[in-house]
């Protein structure tokens, strides 16, 4: 006899970053995975119903020196499926900093073409605030079959990048901050902290999109562009990678390498 919830209607996340309140009415279906990105001393105190500890540093390895770099398709798969999750799941990722490592785990989801994924906006310390359920207990989901497929579009290879610098198509930014970008970056690239796309006050992981939309046009980056995001490693750059996909942008993708590889072949 089939598992009863294989039968059930799958679970389709309704956005990238997703409300408290859609959660909490969702919290108790089969195909949802809760993955929780913060520090283990804060997970062991207290974390959302049935969410798992995600270690960030768990999907990552050193690649020719490069540290950071995304694990490779078997790797990945192996921790996947050690987190439960399948072709099937619903994966809602929080942290306690405006979204920005959730953000990393989600582009890496959708690197690997598991696109039925969404950071909690506002994160643990909104839910918190708003008095949403909470568990002590540490919760370990049984395994399951992840299975990878690889979607090109949302990766950014440094012979990728360097083959492009010259397309007046192509939109590089920078998203470190301004005096990170002032000792040097990809030539062209457009700074802008990551830090410009979450709430000035409170706790949400993005502003009002019309105010960043604006913002971002005024630096030559609109919807018609291809997009290439990079920070010091890819973390921060995936927190403005997924708000340009928020946004609508449908070609955007991360540079895993980032600074940390670019740097490694700029001439002193």
């Amino acid at each position: 006899m089939d598992n009863p919830s294989t039968q059930l209607a799958p679970l389709q996340l309704p956005a990238l970053f997703i409300e408290p309140a859609w959660l909490d009415q969702h919290l108790s279906h089969p195909h949802l995975r809760l993955l929780d990105v913060r520090l283990p001393e804060s997970y062991a105190e207290e974390h959302l119903p049935r969410a798992a500890w995600l270690d960030l540093r768990t999907l990552s390895h050193t690649v020719d020196g490069v540290e950071g770099m995304l694990l490779s398709l078997e790797q990945y798969a192996a921790q996947m499926s050690r987190l439960g999750i399948d072709e099937q799941s619903a994966v809602v990722l929080y942290d306690d900093n405006w979204g920005m490592p959730a953000a990393r785990v989600l582009w890496t989801l959708a690197r690997y073409g598991h696109t039925n994924a969404a950071v909690l906006n506002g994160g643990w310390d909104r839910w918190q605030e708003e008095g949403r359920p909470t568990e002590i207990e540490p919760f370990t989901p049984s395994p399951a079959t992840f299975t990878a497929h690889p979607a090109a579009e949302h990766l950014a290879e440094r012979t990728w990048l360097l083959a492009r610098l010259d397309d007046p198509n192509l939109v590089v930014i920078d998203t470190r901050t301004p005096a990170e970008y002032a000792r040097g970056h990809v030539p062209g690239a457009r700074s802008w902290d990551w830090m410009n796309g979450a709430a000035v006050e409170g706790w949400n992981a993005v502003r009002p999109l019309d105010e960043v939309r604006a913002e971002l046009a005024v630096l030559g980056v609109t919807p018609d562009k291809e997009i290439v995001t990079y920070c010091r490693s890819g973390a921060r750059a995936a927190h403005t990678y997924l708000l340009l996909r928020h946004l609508g942008f449908p070609h955007v993708r991360n540079y895993d390498g980032s600074w940390l590889e670019w740097s490694r072949y700029v001439e002193g």
